[in-house]
C-alpha cells in the first residue's frame, strides 16, 4: 500500500496546469488599441485643419469664371400668363444694361402689330436642317444684400408714383344749408376729394361722393393753393353714392391745367388678396392722406338694383369720413373707397368697390346717358347644386321695387329670368348689359321661370323700360 502512495506522489506534477499571465495578456492588445485612436484623432485634426486652410482657395480656383455658381436646372422653361417665354434676368444683368420699358407692353399697345422675329432654322452644308436641342431654361439663386438706403428707395419710387396719381385727384369743397338747435340758419362746409375721370376742354369733370354734394348750396374746387374754380352737379347715383361734377375751365391758367390729368381707370376682376395697393384722396377723412396697405380679402359682392358690385377689404384703417381711390403699383385705380355699399360681414371692414363694374355707370353719369331701370333687386343663380348637378341658367330675383316697371309687369319673387328679348341670360353682368341696350319707353318680353308648389311654368311677361330717376 505504501509503495502505491509512493507512486502516485512521484507522478502528482502531471495534474498541474500552466496558465498564462493574465496581465501581460491584457497589455499585448491594450497599447496597440489606444495607438489607434491617438492616432485616428491626430488624423483627424490635422485634415480638418488642413480643409479649412485650402477650401476657400480650391473654390476661387475652380469658380474664378462663374459668378452664379449656384444654378438649379429647371425641366420646362418659365412660360407667361399668354405662353409666351420669359426672357431670362440674368441675361439682362450679365450684359450690365437695365430692363427698359417696351412699346410692347404699354396699355392699349396691341403685340401683333410687331411680331417678334422669329429664329432661323440651322441648316448644314447639305441644305438639310439640324436637330437643335434647347437648353432648359435656369433658376438662378444669388443673395440680395439689402440696407436701410434700398428700404427707403422703395418708399421713394412709393411717393414718386403717388405724386404722380395726385395730378388727378383735386380738394373739393362745398357749402351745405342747415339749422342749429334753436332754428337759426347755419352754414356747414365740407371737405372731400374729386378724382378727375374726364376732359374734353371745355369742362373737367370730377368723381365725387354723392352725399359730399348733393344737398350743396355751392361747389367750389380747389386746383392749386392759388387757383378755385365754381363746380356744378353734373349726374349722380343715389345707390352707388357717386356723383360727377364738371368745373368749367375758361378762368384756370393753361399753365395750371397743363399740370392736371385725367385718372386711369383699371381692372378689378384679376386682383388677388396680398396684393400691395396704395389709398388716395381722402382714406384717413382729411383730404390728401395717403395710406399704404394690402389687400386681405375678395370675392363678396352687393347686389343693388338691376346689378350687382364686387367689393373688397384691406388691412388699412377708414372711418366714417373716408373717401377716396385704391391704387395699384401701375398707378391704375381698382377700387374706389365706400361708406355705404356694406353687408354684415364686412360693415367693420375696410371696404371697396371694385372698379371693373362701376365703369360703365361712370361713362354714363359723365355723358348724362339714362340708365335703364327694371326694379329689381337680384342674384346669379349657383353653377351647381348640393347634388353637384348642374344648376339652372338665368337669375334669381328675390325683391321687387314697388311701383317699378318689374312690378308692374308682374315680376314676383322667387321669378328665374330667363330671356330678356332675344338675348339669354346667365348672369348679372349679363342682364345688366342687355337692358342696357334699350331706350327709356321701350316694351320687352321677359321669359321667366314660375315655381309654384312642386311644379314649375315658362310664363312671358311684357316689361315697359324706364330711366331711372
Amino acid at each position: 500500500m505504501s509503495e502505491v502512495n509512493k507512486d502516485n506522489k512521484e507522478f502528482e506534477f502531471i495534474k498541474e496546469q500552466v496558465l498564462p499571465k493574465k496581465l501581460k495578456k491584457l497589455r499585448r492588445w491594450l497599447l496597440p488599441f489606444l495607438m489607434t485612436i491617438v492616432m485616428a484623432v491626430i488624423f483627424g485634426v490635422v485634415a480638418a485643419l488642413t480643409f479649412c486652410l485650402s477650401e476657400p482657395r480650391i473654390h476661387d480656383l475652380l469658380y474664378k469664371d462663374d459668378p452664379n455658381p449656384f444654378v438649379i436646372p429647371s425641366s420646362a422653361p418659365n412660360k407667361s400668363d399668354n405662353g409666351d417665354d420669359i426672357k431670362d434676368k440674368s441675361s439682362e444683368d450679365s450684359s450690365g444694361d437695365k430692363p427698359t420699358d417696351s412699346p410692347d407692353n404699354k396699355p392699349g399697345h396691341n403685340p401683333t402689330d410687331h411680331p417678334m422675329p422669329t429664329e432661323a432654322p440651322d441648316n448644314d452644308s447639305s441644305g438639310e436642317q439640324t436637330d437643335k436641342t434647347e437648353k432648359p431654361d435656369s433658376v438662378i439663386i444669388q443673395p440680395v444684400n439689402a440696407d436701410i438706403n434700398d428700404y427707403l428707395s422703395m418708399y421713394n419710387e412709393i411717393k414718386t408714383l403717388s405724386d404722380e396719381i395726385r395730378k388727378s385727384i383735386l380738394t373739393v369743397s362745398s357749402i351745405i344749408v342747415g339749422k342749429d338747435w334753436f332754428g337759426n340758419p347755419i352754414e356747414k362746409r365740407i371737405y372731400t376729394s374729386g378724382i378727375i375721370v374726364a376732359n374734353n376742354g371745355t369742362n373737367i369733370m370730377l368723381l365725387v361722393s354723392q352725399d359730399r354734394v348733393k344737398d350743396a348750396s355751392s361747389i367750389m374746387v380747389e386746383i392749386n393753393e392759388t387757383t378755385y374754380a365754381d363746380a356744378v352737379l353734373h349726374d349722380y347715383e343715389d345707390e352707388l353714392n357717386l356723383a360727377v361734377i364738371s368745373i368749367n375751365t375758361s378762368n384756370i391758367p393753361k399753365k395750371v391745367l397743363d399740370n392736371l390729368a385725367v385718372a386711369q381707370l383699371g381692372e378689378s376682376y384679376s386682383i388677388t388678396v396680398g396684393n400691395p395697393i396704395i389709398a388716395m384722396g381722402s382714406p384717413n377723412g382729411y383730404p390728401g392722406s395717403v395710406d399704404l396697405g394690402i389687400i386681405t380679402s375678395k370675392g363678396s359682392v352687393i347686389s343693388i338694383t338691376d346689378y350687382e358690385l364686387d367689393l373688397f377689404n384691406t388691412n388699412m384703417v377708414f372711418n366714417n369720413e373716408s373717401d377716396g381711390i385704391l391704387v395699384n403699383f401701375k398707378g391704375e385705380i381698382i377700387g374706389l373707397i365706400t361708406r355705404t355699399l356694406k353687408d354684415e360681414l364686412n360693415k367693420e371692414l375696410s371696404t371697396a368697390v371694385g372698379i371693373s363694374k362701376v365703369k360703365s355707370y361712370i361713362d354714363r353719369m359723365i355723358s348724362q346717358t339714362p340708365r335703364i331701370y327694371t326694379g329689381i333687386i337680384a342674384e346669379n343663380m349657383p353653377q351647381t347644386d348640393i347634388t353637384g348637378q348642374t344648376g339652372p341658367r338665368g337669375v334669381y330675383v328675390y325683391e321687387v321695387k314697388k311701383d317699378s316697371p318689374a312690378f308692374n309687369a308682374g315680376l314676383m319673387s322667387g321669378d328665374i329670368i330667363l330671356n330678356v328679348g332675344d338675348r339669354m341670360i346667365s348672369s348679372m353682368d349679363n342682364y345688366y348689359n342687355a337692358i342696357s341696350n334699350y331706350e327709356p319707353g321701350t316694351e320687352v318680353i321677359f321669359k321667366v321661370k314660375r315655381i309654384s308648389g312642386t311644379s314649375d311654368k315658362d310664363i312671358e311677361l311684357k316689361v315697359v323700360l324706364e330711366a331711372k330717376k
